[in-house]
């Protein structure tokens, strides 16, 4: 029987490219909510425009929020994990 192993580095790994990837979006749902599509001249276009970039904020918004929760979810495997692990070595013969 192989043994399954997920280390603290594999898990803090996961977590920190996670992180960095919801920090990333941030300054980009920023920008998006502070264009001015009115600059882009014709009522319809800016309309479409601004629904345009309304919808994407909130999809990023949405994506970084997952993201985050994803982070959750993998230190709350990691402790599990932990716990398991020290739950087994506790009773394994010596």
């Amino acid at each position: 029987m192989a043994d399954l192993r997920i280390d603290d580095a594999t898990t803090a790994g996961a977590v920190v490219g996670l992180r960095a990837a919801a920090n990333k979006l941030a300054p980009v749902i920023r920008a998006l909510q502070a264009l001015d599509t009115r600059v882009a001249g014709a009522n319809a276009l800016a309309e479409s425009l601004d629904h345009a970039d309304q919808s994407l904020a909130a999809a990023l918004g949405s994506l970084g929020t997952g993201l985050a929760g994803l982070t959750t979810w993998i230190d709350d495997v990691t402790a599990g994990l932990t716990s398991t692990d020290q739950t087994l070595a506790s009773e394994t013969p010596q």
